[in-house]
């Protein structure tokens, strides 16, 4: 394996603010450290960088272990939120800047700062201070001093936070266009769940220090292992129901199939369920069938191009509440209002079930 972190740990005083972190990383992945703030991620990377010293386990690259290298001689690129550019140097100095470090020649140096201010679209700008440009060029910058270098992993410390809605956007798809254009390990610190899914070839969620769940965006998002994960990435339904039997549960007086079960309980015993709003299927008529529970809408909320729904569940004396998304075309067909009494359908292979 490329990258590989073992049983890390890092505390502070008598904080454990990463708990026996394990993770292979192969090498050329673009991978997101995901998770609300305080969850560790960003003391992750800087113990990856060797700006945090290990309290116990072990950092690899190519099986070469990186406990007692110093930061500087790992020839790590990191990009922070800040920018962090020499206000005095022009664009061109600032990209230059660590290959001086490494007695480049001028030469060399020269036409390396050329290629990479090309690289970010940037080379009209060699001459300017950091000051005369947008926070979007001056990240881009940034970027091409942590790439100059050659390094063996891009690290990426919240790069996008501090810039402005589209400019985001524009700049996530250029980073990972130029990612996988150079083919470079990378690992990014984001809280922007929008960003991992995506830029990331992977997406480690984490929580309390440690790791919830690891897999593609579409898997994290699709089939959370957790409750935690469920609650985390994007809008879940969250329903406390009755264990009836095996992958059998009841709310409001039905009884619903579940196909994801996460939850090690007894029948009588009560859980948690869970659904996305985007999978709740609304019929308006129609005699009740398997996994449709009765409900009443309660709000409407227009969107644009989407309505989300407020339902309230009721039946065999609960009332819970629950929410949906429909497209425009669907609700101008269903005709729907505030009041409107519905069926709603929970597909089976859309519910998941959590302690």
């Amino acid at each position: 394996m490329f990258l590989k972190l073992q049983n890390v740990t890092k505390r502070f005083g008598d904080l454990v603010a990463v708990k026996t972190v394990s993770l292979d990383i192969p090498e050329g992945e673009l991978i997101c450290f995901l998770g609300p703030s305080g969850c560790g991620k960003t003391t992750l990377l800087r113990l990856i960088a060797g700006l945090e010293a290990l309290d116990d386990g072990d950092i690899l690259l190519n099986e070469q272990d990186l406990t007692q290298t110093p930061d500087r001689e790992r020839n790590f690129g990191m990009v922070f939120q800040s920018y962090s550019l020499f206000p005095n140097m022009t664009i061109g100095n600032n990209v230059a800047y660590g290959l001086e470090c490494r007695k480049w020649n001028s030469e060399r140096i020269k036409a390396r700062v050329t290629e990479m201010l090309a690289l970010v679209h940037l080379e009209d700008q060699i001459d300017k201070f950091p000051s005369q440009l947008s926070g979007g060029q001056q990240q881009r910058v940034a970027l091409a001093r942590a790439l100059a270098p050659e390094p063996h992993v891009l690290l990426l410390d919240e790069p996008l936070s501090a810039l402005d809605a589209k400019v985001r956007v524009a700049l996530r798809l250029e980073i990972r266009r130029l990612q996988q254009s150079l083919g470079i390990t990378t690992i990014m610190v984001t809280h922007d769940q929008e960003e991992a899914l995506t830029m990331a070839d992977r997406v480690v969620i984490m929580n309390e220090g440690a790791i919830e769940q690891v897999g593609a965006p579409v898997d994290v998002y699709g089939d959370p292992s957790t409750s935690f994960v469920a609650d985390f990435i994007g809008t879940m339904n969250f329903l406390n129901v009755t264990i009836i039997d095996d992958k059998m549960v009841q709310l409001a007086g039905r009884k619903l199939a579940c196909d994801h079960w996460h939850a090690d309980a007894l029948s009588g015993q009560k859980v948690r369920m869970a659904i996305r709003p985007e999978d709740v299927r609304i019929q308006a008529e129609g005699p009740p069938g398997d996994n449709i529970v009765e409900a009443r809408i309660d709000w409407i909320e227009f969107l644009g191009s989407t309505y989300r729904i407020d339902l309230t569940l009721e039946g065999a004396g609960e009332k819970q509440n629950m929410k949906t998304e429909l497209s425009a075309a669907l609700m101008r067909d269903l005709d729907l209002a505030i009041g409107t009494k519905v069926h709603a359908l929970l597909p089976r292979e859309q519910l998941w079930v959590y302690p």
